[in-house]
């Protein structure tokens, strides 16, 4: 918890640092990996330098008849001019891929083209904020997942108890819970909260409320942006205590 915690607040404090109030995050769950390939590919193409016609990738973008690698090229060039036209071309794309392996990538590129447009409009820097998870607006998303002491099963008033007290807490630290799941000794939370939010102190005052009726919430848990885990990996985790 705390790595992620720590790593927040140097991130703010770099920002605020050095006056930058302009920062995208991608809304998408894209993986991490994914991300990075997207921007060395970018980085290649780049340093290329090669000349090309907007109009045309516009229309390879479009075209039925095209390869998804090609695609790639067309998105990732759209994406790295500051024109409005090439924009909303990846946008448009974006909202409707004609090729569903391509959704990450013209996720990629669509946040990677309002960077672009929004730093030559504004001749301000912008700064982009990876994360598995994504976010919205200026909100970042993270999966967090709580478990009780020694892995015993939650009572039926445990988990009203569990569902009020960290519904309490969120709402009034304005933080957005986009799911909650509550298994048998187990919970899960997928949150949205802004930037500027301590979310640890928030977390644990949530743990504490509920631990003040039989101390039953195990004080650690994870906190993690990177990816959503599935019921699987959970198990294994809690097998390993």
């Amino acid at each position: 918890m705390s790595r992620h915690d720590d790593l927040l607040a140097r991130l703010r404090q770099t920002l605020d640092e050095q006056g930058i109030d302009s920062f995208h995050i991608l809304e998408d769950l894209v993986p991490i990996e994914e991300q990075l390939e997207y921007f060395r590919y970018f980085d290649k193409l780049r340093r290329e330098n090669n000349t090309f016609n907007r109009d045309e990738e516009v229309s390879i973008l479009f075209s039925p008849d095209e390869s998804i690698e090609r695609k790639k090229k067309s998105l990732t060039l759209l994406a790295s001019i500051p024109d409005v036209g090439a924009y909303r071309s990846i946008e448009t794309y974006h909202s409707s891929p004609l090729d569903p392996d391509l959704s990450h990538w013209s996720s990629m590129a669509l946040v990677s083209s309002r960077i672009i447009l929004s730093s030559d409009l504004s001749g301000q820097q912008q700064v982009y904020i990876s994360s598995g998870l994504g976010g919205q607006d200026k909100r970042l998303r993270f999966f967090s997942l709580f478990t009780t002491h020694n892995r015993e099963n939650l009572t039926d008033l445990q988990k009203e108890i569990v569902e009020r007290e960290f519904t309490f807490q969120l709402k009034k630290a304005e933080v957005e819970i986009e799911k909650l799941e509550i298994k048998e000794n187990y919970f899960t939370i997928l949150i949205l909260f802004p930037f500027d939010k301590d979310v640890k102190s928030i977390l644990n005052s949530a743990v504490e409320e509920c631990n003040q009726y039989g101390d039953f919430l195990d004080t650690k848990f994870l906190f993690t942006n990177v990816k959503i885990l599935s019921e699987t990996e959970i198990d294994g985790l809690l097998k390993k205590k």
